[in-house]
């Protein structure tokens, strides 16, 4: 039976819902997955009950039931979204006509900029990325929106931009050296200054990998 949303009403939506309709998103919804990012990467997987999610999020447990039949999949959703939400930024202004050190290095500046505007995200997949909590479906669902980068280095192989190594191997040192950069970017309060040490930062990562 299928069930019926806790902002759904008997004839319809009601006007004050922010979705304002169906196939829109909840806005319980979004509390929960706003509350659930903050708490887990607060307090970690097993000391967050899902009474205290709902309580942050300003929903009933039963809200939250409803949304998520467990505090696996919660977590399991938070995931595969934070991962396609950073891809996605990471991937954007990209083109076909750009070379593979231009592409790497938009790729590595936009990187930089979501990390520092979303660093309790950021925070989330780092924490969560070889967890136990997280389900291995939910996990590879998370890196193949990361595939695109992957076959940007096996291009830069290819065409002798980038040494010939581990592809696989090159994307984690990549992930490493990006969220290093983050940090240290992220510590620096005057922009020009910032600027300057996210250029460096990735002029060192890509050297490292040229041929």
């Amino acid at each position: 039976m299928k069930k019926t949303s806790p902002e759904q009403v008997k004839g319809g939506w009601p006007a004050t819902h922010s979705g304002a309709g169906p196939g829109k998103p909840s806005a319980s919804r979004e509390k929960i997955l706003a509350a659930a990012l903050e708490l887990f990467t607060g307090r970690g997987f097993s000391g967050t009950p899902t009474s205290l999610i709902s309580k942050e999020a300003g929903v009933s447990t039963g809200t939250l039931f409803f949304y998520f039949s467990t505090k696996e999949e919660l977590i399991d959703t938070l995931y595969r979204r934070t991962k396609g939400e950073a891809a996605q930024a990471m991937g954007r202004g990209l083109s076909d006509r750009m070379t593979v050190e231009a592409k790497l290095r938009r790729l590595g500046r936009n990187a930089v900029e979501w990390g520092m505007a979303n660093p309790e995200k950021l925070k989330f997949m780092e924490q969560f990325a070889h967890s136990p909590f997280v389900s291995t479906s939910a996990q590879e669902e998370g890196m193949s929106h990361f595939l695109f980068l992957q076959e940007l280095v096996r291009d830069g192989i290819r065409d002798g931009t980038i040494r010939n190594i581990d592809p696989p191997l090159l994307f984690c040192m990549i992930a490493s050296a990006l969220s290093g950069l983050i940090a240290r970017a992220s510590a620096v309060s005057d922009p020009e200054e910032r600027r300057k040490i996210t250029e460096e930062g990735l002029d060192f990562i890509f050297r490292g990998m040229m041929p």
